[in-house]
């Protein structure tokens, strides 16, 4: 469990003597205002670091993980801290290797048009989009118009939500799916469908910008559709497969490979419901607390106890930069339940530490788990000062 803040006594007057001549010694004494603006402090000291590095690596060229290949979303991360930090110049630089490699505009075929490549390596045929990157980018160019006012960006960010949306498709009339990818050889949709691929906050979010009543409703439906896949704790499910339920009696088509649910999975969907529902996003916050210092990547899920529990402790189990980014942005926006104690000492135990240990920029995840990183703490750091979070402003249609 994470410690309970204590609360304390006022000491007696021999007793504050005492603790006065001790403090004196010891040369100062700290209380949990001084403690909370130390660990901010060395927070903001590493975050502005990573933000230099990340910056520089770009200057360089594309981020290529160890496969040889740039991959959309790593930018699209990118895009998306460099608003929260009001770095225009990083947010630029992102975006034009986005235009210049994974953005598809001159396309004779109108389902691909301004879809988003999901991977890029130079000599290697454009296969498929994806609609997670997709939808990235439409949330970071919407936010970098509603920072700094560019009609070219919002004008961009309704293109582009537009091809997200054509990865989906009407289920029912009160649910809305988006499918994973759209193969560019065979002009189709993939198959299955990942859970974590909806994004409708993002939908909500510039509906209700562009006052779109067609959008808000197809926001409410794919929100409709993610809360199926909720379990418990804040969990949910990965995939669905409508077939499914003609296999299986009883089954819903919603399903996780193998029992395993990804705490990486749990928390953007939770991220991606925070506009209709909180639950999610409050029930992981405490299980992770309850936890902790146990916090693994992956945990099963027994259907007939309905038990989650951890896997057998490994390396390759252990949370890492990204789930803790996301925890502390989830963490900031349900503020009230997880108290200012959890967050103070979720960012000294964890985040912190991490930072300190990372240092080498050519590893495959930096530019995926570093700028969510970098928008968690600009949201800790500054709630007040950062733009407000996506889909989550209040709007009627």
């Amino acid at each position: 469990m994470w410690p309970a803040p204590s609360v304390p006594r006022p000491p007696s007057t021999l007793a504050a003597t005492v603790l006065l001549c001790a403090a004196v010694l010891l040369g100062g004494c700290t209380s949990p205002a001084s403690d909370a603006e130390t660990v901010s402090e060395e927070l903001e000291q590493l975050a502005s670091s990573y933000e230099v590095r990340l910056a520089d690596g770009l200057e360089t060229g594309l981020p290529v993980r160890d496969d040889g290949f740039a991959y959309a979303v790593d930018l699209g991360n990118t895009m998306s801290a460099a608003v929260a930090l009001g770095n225009r110049s990083l947010f630029d630089r992102a975006y034009g290797m986005i235009r210049a490699h994974f953005l598809r505009v001159d396309t004779g075929d109108p389902r691909a048009r301004h879809t988003v490549l999901w991977r890029y390596k130079p000599g290697t045929a454009p296969d498929a989009s994806g609609s997670k990157e997709t939808g990235l980018l439409a949330d970071a160019l919407w936010e970098a118009y509603e920072r700094w006012g560019n009609p070219e960006h919002r004008r961009m960010a309704t293109k582009v939500l537009d091809a997200y949306l054509r990865h989906g498709y009407w289920e029912t009339d009160r649910r809305f799916v988006v499918k994973n990818y759209y193969n560019y050889g065979t002009q189709t949709l993939s198959e299955n469908t990942w859970v974590l691929n909806q994004m409708p906050h993002t939908v909500r979010k510039i509906a209700c910008g562009t006052q779109d009543a067609s959008l808000f409703r197809r926001a409410n439906a794919m929100a409709r559709f993610a809360e199926g896949a909720y379990l418990k704790k804040g969990f949910s499910r990965e995939m669905y497969d409508k077939g499914i339920e003609t296999v299986f009696d009883g089954a819903d088509g919603y399903y996780s490979p193998n029992g395993l649910l990804k705490l990486q999975s749990s928390l953007e969907i939770a991220k991606a419901l925070l506009p209709f529902t909180l639950a999610p996003a409050r029930e992981v916050i405490g299980f992770i607390r309850a936890s902790y210092p146990d916090v693994s990547s992956a945990y099963y899920y027994n259907p007939r106890s309905k038990a989650i529990a951890p896997l057998a402790e490994t390396s390759e189990q252990t949370y890492g930069l990204s789930e803790k980014a996301l925890v502390l942005l989830l963490a900031t926006r349900v503020r009230d339940s997880p108290g200012e104690a959890f967050l103070q000492d979720f960012v000294d135990r964890e985040i912190v530490p991490e930072l300190k240990r990372r240092r080498d920029e050519s590893s495959s995840p930096f530019y995926f788990d570093v700028p969510l990183m970098l928008e968690a703490a600009q949201r800790y750091l500054r709630p007040d000062q950062v733009p407000a979070p996506p889909g989550e402003s209040e709007c009627t249609l």
